[in-house]
């Protein structure tokens, strides 16, 4: 992960426009994936070189349901190629390849409630926490088959 003082000083205002909620490096890459207010979309921003500490916009992620939306929980991996998972409900969950913006998976369900969390377990599995506390296992390999709720012990 990212170390202030080692892999950024903020020394006086900041590198984005928009608040920040969520920031996320993705593995072996110089890119970083930033959520927050105003809408659901994400920021895809790049660490230049080591001679100099600039963070530089590269690109924006839209999400098909963008205004409105609380902002989107991300986590990110460098499994086949760098992705985002990203998504502020159960039905608005996908995974985005970071350099091309192109959908790799759209998660499967009815159920609009607000996510507090997500992750990936490893390249096909992913980890979907709910506001309300209810869990969600997803198959990227079965993007069409719904999300799995995980009994949870009490």
């Amino acid at each position: 992960g990212l170390c202030p003082e080692r892999d950024f000083k903020v020394e006086c205002g900041g590198f984005s426009n928009r608040p920040v909620y969520s920031l996320k490096c993705v593995p072996d890459t110089s890119l970083l994936v930033t959520s927050g207010p105003p809408d659901s979309s994400l920021q895809v921003w790049q660490v230049s070189a080591e001679d100099s500490d600039v963070i530089k916009s590269v690109s924006a992620i839209p999400t098909e349901n963008g205004t409105g939306q609380p902002w989107a929980k991300i986590a990110t991996i460098s499994a086949r190629a760098p992705w985002v998972l990203h998504g502020s409900r159960l039905d608005s969950v996908q995974i985005t390849e970071v350099e091309s913006r192109k959908n790799v998976y759209v998660a499967a369900s009815r159920s609009s409630e607000e996510l507090s969390g997500l992750a990936f377990l490893d390249c096909n599995t992913l980890l979907l926490c709910c506001a309300k506390g209810q869990l969600c296992l997803a198959d990227v390999r079965q993007p069409q088959s719904p999300l799995e709720a995980v009994s949870v012990p009490s």
